[in-house]
């Protein structure tokens, strides 16, 4: 496979739901305005000569890729195959209702639609409607190939090797060791309280939000790409616009970091620009999005929100807890990174790293969501850029040289196994995974409890919001009567589909 292949793939797979959206979702004449903007942003996949041809990608790197992507889909939960987290009632939840109920779905059946992001599960529910049941198998699939098409960016940055996917995967999770170690020995460091201010990785979220990791390690590993190759930025705003309606948040934090990097390259340039090229590759796909975008404006309540100051929260306990899950991990990519930065070959541009450290600096003084969520999903394709750009330069040297080097510093020994340390988390969540699953419960029911979370206990995500989480959580999601959306562009009445 070669990297034209691969990124036609990849923006293909983000592609499809961004259809459905607009068949579905919208009134016929957005429809079509929507459809024709995807089309010649599109295009650009097919025209551009920036991206080799050439082999990159052996059968037996598809293999690997191939291996790794089926363990990380077993791991998440899809199916109920092995252990589920607590978010599992909603996906199931979604992804049932959308094989049940015509689109776009409304609750009440004659209000307005749920502003939700569903674009992770439309395929599989497309498929399902087609084959008249609910398509374990289609959820599976489409969740494994873009675990694998996600996963075959960061191998490809990482010098093909599969140890260094898993530790960049892993970027994020030290704190939470640290944490473990000091809870069995002394006790909790802080005080946890209504919401939490810390960092997951890649590895940890894919358990809780698959629908949010695949797109964020495709956009993370064609970022790098992009960087690496020096080919332009305003290749990656494509793959971005498309990812709202599959992750609003990664979305977000990876749109506002390109858009930075891509306006700094302009001034630079002093705005002597190809604008043909900034036409098909930056505007079209804003105007894509940009439907998407209102769409999600169109709640009837807005999520909880504001400086983490403005909550009643103990701030000494928050001020602590920022040091040890954001400062820490902040002064560990600091300083692994001064160190080995300049070793290896094709060096980053260091730009962009120090970007990404401000980011993850200052995003957790605000909140977003009950829990959070707009820093722990927000910061997933952050954390792997920072990962690839850690390991990066450590790829680069073959391990028993590298082993050799870190012996003679033991500085940076022990800077580097506190960075790889976030790996026992993942190894953890795999062991668990081997250990509760439909297999092993059904073998071992007197050791092992497991019963998959179904799909059908509640008609929609709303019942489901509103009985294991919150009556606030269930209403942020509902539509508005009098908003832009319901009153320009949804649809009459749902698409028989």
């Amino acid at each position: 496979m070669n990297i034209k292949q691969l990124r036609f793939l990849s923006v293909g797979y983000l592609l499809l739901p961004n259809i459905l959206f607009y068949c579905y979702w919208t009134n016929p004449v957005l429809a079509i305005f929507g459809l024709a903007v995807l089309l010649l942003s599109s295009t650009e996949l097919l025209r551009s000569g920036d991206f080799s041809t050439d082999n990159l990608l052996s059968g037996r790197d598809l293999l690997i890729i191939g291996a790794m992507s089926l363990v990380v889909t077993f791991m998440c939960g899809v199916c109920g195959l092995a252990y589920q987290t607590f978010d599992y009632w909603c996906h199931n939840v979604k992804f049932f209702e959308l094989y049940k109920y015509s689109w776009p779905i409304r609750i009440p059946a004659d209000g307005p639609v749920i502003s939700y992001y569903y674009g992770y599960y439309l395929v599989p529910a497309l498929i399902s409607k087609w084959v008249g049941a609910l398509s374990e198998a289609a959820i599976f699939i489409w969740t494994m190939a873009g675990f694998y098409l996600g996963i075959a960016w960061v191998y490809i940055a990482l010098n093909k090797k599969p140890l260094y996917v898993v530790l960049a995967m892993s970027v994020g999770d030290m704190p939470h060791v640290l944490k473990t170690v000091f809870y069995k020995l002394t006790g909790a460091l802080y005080e946890f309280g209504d919401f939490g201010i810390e960092s997951w990785s890649s590895l940890e979220n894919l358990l809780w939000v698959p629908n949010q990791v695949i797109p964020s390690l495709l956009l993370g590993g064609m970022f790098i790409y992009l960087l690496q190759h020096r080919k332009p930025l305003e290749y990656i705003v494509l793959p971005v616009a498309l990812t709202f309606w599959w992750a609003v948040f990664p979305a977000f934090t990876m749109g506002l970091l390109s858009a930075v990097l891509i306006i700094r390259k302009w001034i630079l340039a002093r705005l002597r620009l190809n604008w043909p090229l900034v036409f098909r590759t930056v505007a079209l796909p804003v105007l894509a999005c940009g439907p998407i975008l209102l769409f999600f404006t169109s709640h009837e309540q807005a999520p909880v929100s504001g400086f983490i100051w403005q909550f009643p929260d103990s701030m000494v306990n928050r001020v602590i807890e920022y040091a040890i899950n954001i400062g820490l991990n902040l002064a560990v990519f600091f300083l692994v990174y001064r160190f080995f930065s300049k070793t290896g070959n094709r060096i980053l541009p260091s730009f962009p790293f120090w970007l990404l450290l401000i980011f993850v600096m200052v995003f957790p003084i605000y909140r977003i969501g009950k829990v959070n969520d707009f820093l722990f999903r927000g910061l997933i394709p952050y954390l792997l850029i920072i990962g690839i750009y850690l390991f990066k330069p450590l790829s680069d040297i073959p391990t028993l040289v590298l082993w050799t080097k870190l012996r003679a510093m033991p500085v940076q020994l022990i800077l580097v196994l506190m960075l790889v340390s976030g790996s026992l988390i993942g190894a953890g969540r795999l062991v668990r995974a081997l250990r509760v699953n439909v297999w092993t419960a059904g073998a071992w029911p007197e050791k092992v409890q497991f019963t998959p979370i179904p799909y059908d206990a509640y008609p929609n995500i709303y019942e489901v919001l509103k009985a294991k989480w919150s009556q606030q959580e269930a209403d942020q999601y509902l539509g508005k009567k009098d908003s832009f959306y319901e009153l320009k562009m949804a649809p009459e009445k749902p698409v028989a589909n």
